[in-house]
C-alpha cells in the first residue's frame, strides 16, 4: 500500500492522512463498493457534499468511516486496485490503521477492551454458564448491561456450555479403529465453539473421523480477529506467535490444521503471514484449511465417505464474509449437496460480525444490514438454514430467517453433513 504497513510504528497521523485521502481520491473515481457496507456509504456521502473535493473532508468525517468498518472484508475481493496493481489499495487494513491511530490518540473504552478477551469471556462464561444464560434473558440486567457496558439489551448471544468443547474432548470416546489413513488434522476450533457452539467442534470431529481422519487437539489461544476491533496489532502478533508455536510440532509432523470457523482459518491464512512475514507463517498458510475445503480434497483424491443415509432437503446456505475473502469457492454448498441437499447460496454479509453488531452505537445498522440476507432467505424457501460462522447463524435467527425452516436454528453445513452421515448428535 505506497510503503504503508499496519504493524509499523513509524506511522502518525499526518502520513495516514495523506495516504487516506490518495486512496478515497480513486474510490471516489471508481464506486465498486458504494453498497457494500456502512463505511462507503458515509464515505460517498461526505465526498458528494463537498462535490468529489476529498481535501475537504475532516478528521471526524475519516475517524467515523474507519468506526463503521467491520473487517468484513468484502472491498478488498471487490476492489479492481489492490496489489499487486499499481495502486495498491487495501481498504481494510486502512480502516485497522485508523483504529489504531484513535486508540493511540484517544485511548479505548474499558468495554471495547474486555469485548476483545474473548477467550476470558468464555472461559468465566462457562464455568457459571446456566447463570449467565439466565441473566442474558433477563430484560432489566440487559439494560443495566446496556447502560454500564454499552452492549445493546437486544442482542441475542450464543449460550455458553457447562461442558465446553475441549471438555468434551477429553472425555469422550475413541474410535474403535484408530483413524489416520486419509490424513492428520490439528483441530483449530476457535473461540466461539470452544464455549459456545460447541455442537460444531463435535460435528467436525465425527464428520472428519468418519472419513478416515487421525484429529488432534494442540494447545490453542485465540487468534487474534478480534483485537482489529481497536487495531491493536500488538495484541495480534503476539495470538500468532502463541499459535504458531503450538502448531509447529504438528505441522512438522504432517499434519493439517483445519478450522470450522471462517474468521479463524482467514487469520491463520491471511493474517499471519502478514503480521509475522516468513517461512513459517507461509507454510501454516499453506497447511491450513477450512473443514468443507479440507473434506472436498478428500473427494477430489476419491477418499471421501458417501454412504448417506438421510437426505438434508432444500438448504438456504448464507456464505459468511470471511469464508468468501479465502477465494476458495463454495466448498461448504458443494459438500451439502454431494450429502443430497438443494442448496441455494445467500451472498448477503449477516452484519454481526465479532463484538460490532453488539455495541450499543451499531446494533440498530448490524440489523439493518441483516435483513437483506433475511429477505433473500425468505424468498429461497428452504427446509434448513446453513451458515459456516456461529455468529452470523446467530444473526439470522435472530433477524428472523429461521421462520422459513420452521422456527429451526440456523445451521453449520457440517453440523447438515453429519446428520446426513447419519452420526449422532
Amino acid at each position: 500500500m505506497k510503503g504503508f504497513d499496519l504493524t509499523s510504528p513509524g506511522w502518525g497521523r499526518p502520513q495516514l492522512e495523506k495516504e487516506t485521502l490518495r486512496v478515497y481520491e480513486i474510490c471516489d473515481g471508481c464506486r465498486r463498493c458504494f453498497n457494500l457496507c456502512p463505511s462507503f456509504t458515509t464515505l460517498f456521502d461526505r465526498i458528494d457534499l463537498y462535490e468529489s473535493d476529498v481535501g475537504k473532508l475532516t478528521p471526524a468525517n475519516l475517524e467515523q468511516v474507519a468506526r463503521e468498518c467491520y473487517y468484513c472484508k468484502l472491498c478488498y475481493n471487490h476492489c479492481p486496485y489492490t496489489p499487486p496493481h499499481q495502486y495498491e489499495i487495501d481498504f481494510p487494513r486502512l480502516m485497522i490503521a485508523w483504529k489504531k491511530q484513535v486508540v493511540a490518540e484517544k485511548g479505548a473504552s474499558w468495554r471495547d477492551r474486555l469485548l476483545i478477551k474473548t477467550d476470558l469471556i468464555g472461559r468465566l462464561g462457562s464455568l457459571v454458564a446456566p447463570f449467565v444464560n439466565w441473566m442474558m434473558g433477563i430484560k432489566w440486567l440487559r439494560s443495566l448491561m446496556e447502560l454500564v457496558m454499552g452492549v445493546h439489551r437486544d442482542r441475542q448471544v450464543l449460550r455458553f456450555q457447562a461442558e465446553t468443547f475441549p471438555r468434551w474432548w477429553a472425555k469422550r470416546a475413541r474410535p474403535d479403529k484408530p483413524p489416520g489413513a486419509n490424513g492428520k488434522v490439528a483441530l483449530f476450533a476457535s473461540c466461539l465453539v470452544n464455549y459456545q457452539a460447541t455442537d460444531v467442534g463435535k460435528a467436525t470431529v465425527q464428520v472428519l473421523e468418519k472419513n478416515g481422519i487421525e484429529v488432534v487437539m494442540p494447545a490453542q489461544r485465540c487468534c487474534g480477529m478480534p483485537a482489529f476491533d481497536l487495531g491493536d496489532t500488538d495484541a495480534m502478533i503476539t495470538a500468532a506467535k502463541a499459535n504458531m508455536s503450538a502448531l509447529r510440532p504438528w505441522l512438522e509432523a504432517g499434519y493439517d490444521v483445519v478450522a470450522p470457523a471462517p474468521s479463524c482459518s482467514l487469520m491463520l491464512k491471511r493474517e499471519y503471514p502478514y503480521l509475522l512475514p516468513g517461512d513459517e507463517a507461509a507454510n501454516l498458510s499453506r497447511r491450513t484449511f477450512d473443514v468443507c475445503e479440507y473434506l472436498m480434497r478428500l473427494k477430489r483424491a476419491g477418499t471421501l465417505a458417501t454412504d448417506f443415509t438421510k437426505k438434508p432437503g432444500r438448504v438456504a446456505y448464507q456464505i459468511p464474509c470471511h469464508l468468501r475473502d479465502q477465494n476458495i469457492g463454495f466448498k461448504s454448498k458443494e459438500l451439502m449437496e454431494l450429502a443430497g441437499a438443494q442448496v441455494v447460496v445467500i451472498e448477503r454479509c449477516s452484519g454481526h460480525d465479532g463484538t460490532w453488531g453488539a455495541k450499543l452505537e451499531f446494533f440498530d445498522l448490524s440489523m439493518k444490514i441483516a435483513g437483506k440476507a433475511v429477505r433473500e432467505i425468505e424468498n429461497a424457501p428452504a427446509d434448513l438454514v446453513a451458515s459456516d460462522c456461529p455468529l452470523a447463524a446467530l444473526q439470522l435467527d435472530q433477524a428472523g430467517s429461521s421462520r422459513q425452516a420452521g422456527g429451526r436454528p440456523t445451521l453449520h453445513p457440517i453440523q447438515i453433513v453429519r446428520d446426513a452421515y447419519g452420526l449422532p448428535s
